[in-house]
């Protein structure tokens, strides 16, 4: 028994040696693989790391590239990864589409022939916008809108612009809405209040002064004070609304805009600036308009909860006549200027995050007028105005407003004093991505 005891434990043992041996074997064979497997690893987070470096090294220049430019984002990329030519195709769609209705007592004597007694589409907008490359942004708008009972479609904006430009500079082309006063880059859907205000209307329309040429806008480096310089050119053909282009004129109609912004802290910001314009309103070269205007707003805003806005813009303008020839004599007689202007006042309280009042206060008086024996006509029109706005969102609003008019002209032998009353309602639906309102 002793002996089978020995065989067993001596078979035992030999065994085990043999499958030692065995393990090393495999393990001497797997040592090499693993070795290769973690070289693989390593080199792969090597590449990782290079390749993130590369990325940051990349982002670095891009952003150094875009110092002293106008802030203005492109969003086409440097990666050869992006399909620039889907790139190209992400661009903002919009509608707008404003409903206006409105009642005045002293209808049809109402100076306003816009709209009267009626609820109607005052515009319906259409519009594209967006990055052509890395070079050039474009805008395209417009708009359907009714007048004397029917609808006209017309192209408001198509230009490009080069944002990119070297010293802070910009260059728009094409036919666009003027860069001159506050409310005149803005379309009557954006506007603050529903009816244009007295001194826009008469010195550029109910709308907007549009044409087609150049702008170019530089950001003067101050600290303190952010200020921006706007010069234009435009062909002149035509002022404020209008369904033609306009006869040829002999000078090019140019104009200035000078713009300037302070922070005050707390959510207080101001910009003020002052315009210019000349342009010429027949095919004669004697006979010139000068516009001259400023125009300011004060601002206190928190989280677009509550909200104060102050606004007012003043124009002046003067029209230089030909000089007229005396049938009798011969002789040259240099007529009269034309000298009108006016303001508004405009005081806005956002109160809830859907509510908000204001008040508005305009005047307008023509000091050409005369009486028959020659003396200056008294004259003026004054309006004072009340609204309520419900703000849906920023895509809609509903906005009640009244409106009491005064008019006085005593150069006249009838109605020399007349009193309107008016009562305005407004629907605004925005569909899709509207571009941002500047400040």
């Amino acid at each position: 028994m002793r002996v089978g005891s020995i065989f067993l434990l001596t078979l035992f043992s030999f065994l085990l040696l043999a499958q030692t041996s065995k393990w090393e074997s495999e393990l001497e064979e797997e040592t090499p693989t693993k070795k290769k497997s973690e070289t693989k690893i390593s080199t792969a987070q090597n590449n990782w790391e290079d390749d993130l470096e590369k990325d940051l090294k990349d982002q670095e220049s891009r952003e150094k590239s875009s110092v002293g430019s106008r802030g203005t984002t492109t969003p086409v990329q440097s990666n050869n990864q992006i399909n620039r030519s889907a790139q190209n195709l992400m661009m903002d769609v919009s509608v707008a589409i404003d409903i206006v209705g409105a009642w005045d007592r002293n209808k049809p004597r109402g100076t306003s022939e816009r709209i009267n007694n009626k609820l109607d589409v005052r515009t319906a907008e259409f519009g594209f916008s967006g990055a052509v490359d890395q070079w050039l942004r474009g805008n395209f708008l417009a708009a359907a809108h009714g007048e004397d009972g029917k609808y006209y479609y017309e192209v408001h904006e198509a230009w490009v612009q080069l944002p990119f430009l070297p010293f802070n500079t910009s260059l728009k082309v094409g036919q666009m809405f003027l860069d001159i006063g506050r409310i005149n880059r803005v379309h009557s859907h954006d506007r603050a209040f529903t009816m244009t205000p007295i001194v826009h209307e008469k010195f550029i329309g109910w709308e907007s002064a549009m044409d087609t040429g150049a702008e170019f806008s530089i950001l003067l480096p101050w600290k303190k004070i952010t200020q921006e310089l706007v010069l234009g050119a435009t062909n002149g053909k035509k002022w404020g609304h209008a369904h033609t282009e306009g006869e040829q004129k002999n000078n090019p109609m140019g104009y200035f805009h000078l713009k300037n912004f302070y922070y005050f802290g707390n959510n207080w910001g101001t910009q003020f600036g002052f315009s210019g314009v000349r342009f010429e309103p027949t095919t004669n070269r004697r006979n010139v308009r000068y516009l001259y205007g400023a125009d300011a707003v004060l601002r206190w805003n928190q989280s677009n909860l509550r909200e104060i806005m102050l606004l007012t813009e003043a124009w002046y303008q003067q029209e230089i006549f030909p000089e007229t020839i005396n049938a009798s004599t011969y002789e040259r007689q240099k007529s009269p200027s034309k000298d009108q202007w006016g303001y508004y006042l405009f005081a806005d309280y956002k109160f809830h995050q859907l509510w908000s009042v204001g008040a508005r206060y305009d005047y307008f008086t023509d000091k050409s007028l005369v009486m028959k024996d020659g003396t200056p006509a008294k004259n003026a029109i004054e309006a004072q105005s009340l609204q309520a706005t419900f703000h849906s969102s920023e895509f809609g609003k509903i906005r009640a407003s009244f409106e009491r008019r005064y008019i006085q002209d005593f150069s006249k032998e009838d109605f020399q004093e007349v009193r309107e009353y008016r009562f305005y309602i407004q629907t605004v639906a925005i569909l899709g991505s509207h571009p941002a309102h500047s400040y």
